[in-house]
């Protein structure tokens, strides 16, 4: 097979919103404007060093070595097309869709191929008229290096791309002809609700009623139902205010004006059914940004109405949870700790779980300052507890013995302080199942997190790991999954995923437990405690040549690491934990 070439880059996919409508009304003065359009966007491009590379009808397809050049030639250009279009003298308005990936792309001759390529194109399509709509890649580079602003999209399934995508859109032109290089210490704006180092208002989601279409009556009291099951699986969640749809219902038009100008988020969605398939379609809407923050859609039957309402209900609350937590740390990400609430630092802290491993340094800054200024706070003590044990996911060592007994520590403090903490419980299940070995009382725990907040998926997937390990493998398998459909983007799915693994491993399904360790490396490479398994899955599995290769690389990154000092999971099966030593001697890691 011949060697292809390959780079990576930032590709800019650009298109005409109504081409066909616009040309199908005036050819001539479509492309009159196409060609007045086209000279502004390719003038732009080549002044931020991008090159074009494909330009078929009304579309353009360009590269840059930089992803900050690309959102900042892309922002540029549509302010420009946008005070064109507002100009009394223009004689034919016309707006561009934009998408801007950064991928790794084939290249022949001039030319650019590959899923790197046909990402931007995607992302183009779902963009906003006028808008820029960039993949969660791109948004990692620019976002403390432009003097621009962001609105979540949320993970987005495109069309013809198999793994969802996470994707931002640029919310404002504004200060798009702005010096990047100063953007670092520009800050953003507090919305209405939030003042920064003034102890921030806990952030209130209105739960609107379902909107009904097609269908009995019967249809109509499922949504009422589901609706108040959502506001109730919500209510439970600590960080977040609920306005129950009950609400609307009684309140005037002018007290339901009122509610709506004060919430933070808005929870919407409609039920759509024809006979017994029903699909149901829910939006989180940012009050303060007018913007969509997630949108899911779930299609079902209706054989169990109550079955249908409990999934629905957790799935949705599970994912509102994280997606309120992410936005709220946009908000509070370039504050500096020691203007910020102690609310606001936790805050700023779960956002860094939700959104990146990477800045877990910067997560466990914002939870000591907490712990220092409230020490009986226990969520902070919980969630310091958590920030630690994650460091421990980017070594293929033990954690040092002081950190685990700070983990424990720290989590069995946090249940003393709290006892109806449910996320305390869950965070003090996880040292006891994954430090201690203690599985029981790591299932005691999980269990009386879930009786704390029945809708707590972390709960559950801990639950079913612990069950996992004392051998109720089908029970705990069933628990662990089904949380993690829940939940997908849950800032625990690596380990959750790890021990999905290391169930199949016990099991004796080793060619499982290396499919799922792969997946598990591909998807989070700086996790390296993953890597570690990884090699001994494939080992176990009769692939000996693959895992030493992939044993030699890891003692490359880490050359002291043996036997004696490397994070074995803690197996209450002795068997498999024997088994699982040999397979990492086979794979070549020193005794």
């Amino acid at each position: 097979m011949p060697r292809v070439e390959r780079k990576l880059t930032t590709i800019l996919a650009a298109d005409v919103v109504g081409y066909s409508k616009l040309m199908g009304k005036d050819e001539v003065g479509t492309l009159e404007t196409l060609k007045v359009c086209r000279s502004i966007i390719d003038s732009v491009i080549v002044e931020h060093r991008g090159r074009i590379f494909g330009s078929a009808g009304d579309s353009v397809l360009a590269e840059f070595q930089s992803p900050v050049e690309a959102v900042w030639c892309a922002s540029k250009f549509q302010q420009l097309l946008a005070e064109r279009d507002a100009h009394p003298a223009t004689p034919q308005p016309m707006q561009f869709r934009v998408g801007i990936n950064l991928g790794d792309v084939m290249i022949e001759g001039e030319n650019l191929y590959g899923e790197g390529v046909n990402i931007a194109a995607r992302l183009e399509s779902i963009a906003a008229p006028g808008g820029v709509c960039l993949s969660a890649k791109v948004y990692e580079e620019v976002r403390r290096k432009l003097d621009i602003k962001f609105a979540d999209g949320g993970q987005q399934r495109l069309k013809n791309i198999d793994d969802p995508i996470g994707v931002y859109h640029v919310r404002t032109t504004a200060d798009a002809g702005s010096d990047p290089a100063a953007a670092s210490s520009a800050k953003p704006a507090s919305p209405p609700n939030t003042t920064a180092g003034q102890g921030a208002q806990t952030p209130t989601v209105i739960v609107r009623p379902l909107k009904v279409v097609g269908g009995g009556a019967d249809v109509g009291d499922i949504a009422v139902g589901l609706a108040e099951d959502l506001a109730g699986s919500l209510a439970k969640q600590t960080a977040i205010k609920v306005l129950a749809p009950q609400a609307y219902e009684t309140a005037s038009n002018q007290e339901a004006v009122e509610a709506g100008a004060v919430a933070d988020f808005a929870l919407e969605g409609s039920i759509r059914a024809s006979g017994q398939q029903v699909r149901l379609s829910f939006s989180l809407v940012d009050m303060h940004e007018r913007s969509q923050v997630w949108t899911e859609r779930y299609d079902r039957t209706l054989d169990d109405v109550f079955k249908l309402q409990d999934e629905i209900s957790r799935n949705v609350a599970a994912t509102v949870r994280i997606r309120v937590k992410a936005r709220l740390f946009e908000r509070l990400r370039s504050a500096a700790n020691d203007t910020l609430s102690p609310r606001e630092l936790l805050d700023k802290a779960a956002g860094y779980f939700v959104r990146s491993y990477g800045a877990n340094h910067e997560a466990e800054a914002a939870l000591r300052l907490v712990t220092d200024l409230e020490p009986n706070n226990s969520m902070g003590t919980a969630m310091l507890g958590w920030c630690l044990y994650r460091h421990g996911e980017f070594s293929s060592r033990k954690l040092p013995a002081q950190v685990s007994e700070e983990i424990v520590a720290l989590t069995n403090k946090a249940v003393t302080l709290d006892p109806s903490s449910y996320f305390a419980r869950l965070i003090d299940a996880l040292a006891r199942q994954d430090l201690l070995g203690d599985f029981e009382g790591a299932l005691a725990q999980a269990e009386a997190a879930r009786e704390l907040n029945s809708g707590f998926t972390q709960a559950q997937a801990m639950e079913g790991i612990a069950r996992l390990h004392l051998g109720e493998l089908e029970s705990g398998k069933s628990l662990l999954e089904d949380a993690m459909q829940a939940a997908k983007d849950d800032p625990h799915r690596f380990r959750h995923q790890r021990e999905l693994a290391i169930a199949s491993f016990c099991a004796g399904d080793h060619a499982e437990a290396a499919k799922l360790a792969q997946r598990l490396v591909e998807q989070a490479p700086d996790l390296k405690r993953n890597k570690l398994l990884l090699a001994g899955f494939l080992a176990a599995a009769g692939r000996t040549d693959v895992a030493r290769q992939h044993m030699e690389a890891l003692l490359r990154e880490d050359a002291g690491l043996s036997m004696e000092n490397a994070r074995l999971p803690v197996l209450s099966n002795a068997a498999a934990a024997g088994y699982l030593r040999e397979s990492l001697k086979a794979a070549g890691l020193p005794g």
